[in-house]
C-alpha cells in the first residue's frame, strides 16, 4: 500500500539516486570543513596518554628488552648438575605437577 503526499515541500519530486548524491556531496563538504581549521591546514588527530599509561608504556617496553631466558640461572644449574649439588624436591615436584594437572 502506498501513501502518496502532495503539497508538503516546495521540491520537485526526486529519485532516489538524485537524493543520495545530494546527501553525498552534503557529507563531503561537511567532512571536508571538519578536516580544515583555521590557517587552511589539515587537523591532526592527537592522543594524549594519561601518567599511568605512559608508567606502563615504559614498563612495557623494559620488559620487551629482558632476555626470554636468564642464562645466568641456567648456568648456575647447568653447575649445579655437574658437581652433583643440585638437589630436586620431589614431593614439591610431585605436588606442582598435581596442581597442573588438576587445571585441565
Amino acid at each position: 500500500m502506498a501513501i502518496h503526499f502532495s503539497g508538503l515541500s516546495n521540491q520537485g519530486n526526486i529519485s532516489k539516486s538524485e537524493r543520495s548524491q545530494k546527501d553525498d556531496a552534503t557529507s563531503n563538504t561537511t567532512s571536508k570543513n571538519n578536516a580544515v581549521q583555521s590557517g587552511g591546514t589539515l587537523a591532526e588527530d592527537t592522543v594524549k596518554l594519561s601518567g599511568t599509561a605512559q608508567t606502563l608504556q615504559t614498563q612495557q617496553s623494559k620488559i620487551n628488552n629482558l632476555p626470554d631466558v636468564d642464562m645466568d640461572k641456567v648456568e648456575q644449574i647447568k653447575n649445579a648438575i655437574a658437581s652433583g649439588e643440585y638437589k630436586i624436591d620431589t614431593q614439591k615436584l610431585a605436588n606442582n605437577m598435581a596442581s597442573m594437572d588438576s587445571l585441565f
